[in-house]
């Protein structure tokens, strides 16, 4: 068989064989195997992705590791006494078990809905709005336990300092429904698991001033519209 110039195509092949050059000429080093501990379950999402992808856990590993971060974590591989799987692979010497991890698991990451790149210049403007979120909330934190109550000593047993605590004038100016409202203001304030000034005596006092307000009020007021109004 001939070329369209009229060059034989076995002479070009025979002849010119080492005209392309290969990758071992042009600089890209050998690969050699690599036997990865991770999970069972790591392993099997890594494979379920090269295949979705058309390729090979070798080569998807490859392209993950020129795009992994160093800052991406390790998942780490399994403990002496867990199940754990081995990933065969093929590349490039100088990658450790923990690197090849780290480039999966961003591999995954990336697959999933809703992840996306962003340029550099994105992401550092993202962190520092987060900076300043986080300096602000320290700010209002700090603010607000130099404001908040302080937790009486002992039982809360008058009404005057419940009034106070929940910052009504006296115990003669609010109603249940005011009560109940205030109450779902401070709450998330003082709340010990979520609250901004987070404190379990607070919040056990708060619980005891509302009872003992609402009591007040359904004592206080037995008589006249408000009876009308009561659950």
């Amino acid at each position: 068989m001939t070329a369209p110039d009229g060059y034989p195509f076995a002479a070009l092949t025979e002849a010119d064989a080492g005209f392309f050059p290969s990758a071992r000429s042009v600089g890209v080093p050998p690969a050699i195997p690599y036997r990865v501990s991770c999970t069972p379950a790591f392993a099997a999402a890594a494979v379920r992705l090269a295949a979705k992808r058309g390729t090979d856990l070798s080569a998807l590993t490859a392209a993950a590791l020129l795009l992994a971060p160093d800052r991406t974590p390790d998942p780490g591989a399994p403990q002496d006494d867990a199940e754990q799987a081995v990933l065969d692979l093929r590349l490039p010497s100088g990658h450790s078990d923990a690197a090849i991890r780290r480039a999966l698991a961003a591999a995954l990451a990336l697959a999933e809905p809703g992840c996306r790149l962003m340029p550099a210049e994105e992401a550092g403007r993202l962190e520092g709005a987060v900076e300043t979120l986080t300096y602000r909330n320290k700010a209002l934190a700090h603010a607000l336990e130099r404001v908040s109550f302080r937790p009486l000593d002992g039982k809360l047993t008058q009404v005057r300092d419940a009034a106070q605590m929940f910052g009504f004038v006296n115990e003669w100016c609010f109603d249940e429904d005011r009560v109940v409202k205030r109450f779902r203001e401070l709450a998330p304030v003082y709340h010990p698991d979520t609250g901004v000034v987070a404190c379990r005596d607070r919040m056990a006092q708060l619980i005891d001033a509302r009872n003992l307000l609402i009591n007040h009020v359904r004592t206080a007021y037995r008589s006249g519209p408000w009876t009308q109004r009561r659950p």
